[in-house]
């Protein structure tokens, strides 16, 4: 099933059953990385509008991510990111995801509530977290995420790559490197640690750039130990990350107290 001819085309016929198994018993929890996703031009495209955009609605700077531009505002996108956000929220890709991953009832997020154009810049890095798994505006919980890379010519020594935890916070099981064209899906829940925790490391002028699109359901996630997590939780990786984590532990617990929201985070 390709997509239609006036919206983004993917290279892969988009039967979600084909990456089942590889999907769902993958570890340390379900995802998968599908290369050479989209039709080529078409989403080089999407990469150079989102290279030279300029109108962010801001930069994320506090303790789990860092030097992070992000734009979740439909209307202020640039067009070839516009149609790929509509593909992906068509029903037949949405199909494809819930064949794949063992979901139903998904729905995308007209509001793109932590997702849209995300952009790092030098320096910049995304704490080991689990995101939240509750949308307050829609009612419903957080299942998926899909992350949509567009970095050509990125270097894997420039860092950035996802890395995927252990449930236990342990060690780091997977890296999913942020190359052009690759696209990443993973499930949601209270223990699905990820991230990309080191600085990146590329030239000045050079970002990590992605389209970070989430999916919800009905359905509560079955090992979830709250009915709705609003914020995400982030994990010191052991002795490299201990004291910033007692400190923004501490953070936490000053602004549970005054009900300060935390920003979210994809």
């Amino acid at each position: 099933m390709l997509m239609r001819s006036t919206v983004m085309r993917s290279n892969l016929a988009l039967d979600g059953e084909n990456f089942a198994v590889a999907y769902q018993r993958a570890r340390p929890f379900p995802h998968i990385a599908l290369k050479d996703f989209w039709d080529v031009e078409q989403i080089a495209e999407v990469s150079r509008q989102v290279k030279e955009f300029s109108f962010f609605d801001g930069e994320k700077d506090f303790y789990g991510t860092q030097k992070k531009r992000y734009c979740g505002t439909y209307e202020r996108m640039p067009p070839a990111v516009r149609e790929l956000i509509d593909t992906c929220h068509h029903r037949s890709f949405i199909k494809f995801l819930e064949d794949m991953t063992g979901e139903s009832d998904l729905v995308g997020d007209p509001q793109l509530v932590g997702g849209g154009i995300h952009s790092s810049t030098t320096g910049g890095f995304l704490k080991v977290h689990a995101d939240f798994n509750w949308n307050e505006q829609l009612g419903l919980y957080r299942r998926l995420n899909l992350l949509i890379y567009l970095n050509s010519g990125w270097e894997e020594s420039w860092g950035g790559s996802l890395e995927l935890w252990s449930r236990d916070m342990s060690r780091k099981e997977v890296s999913i490197a942020p190359f052009f064209n690759t696209v990443a899906v993973f499930s949601t829940d209270e223990s699905s640690y990820h991230g990309h925790p080191d600085p990146l490391n590329c030239p000045e002028g050079v970002t990590r750039d992605s389209i970070a699109l989430y999916y919800y359901s009905p359905a509560k996630p079955i090992d979830a130990r709250r009915t709705k997590r609003g914020i995400s939780e982030y994990r010191s990786r052991g002795v490299s990350d201990f004291l910033s984590s007692v400190k923004y532990k501490l953070i936490d617990k000053f602004r549970a107290k005054i009900g300060y929201v935390a920003p979210r985070n994809g």
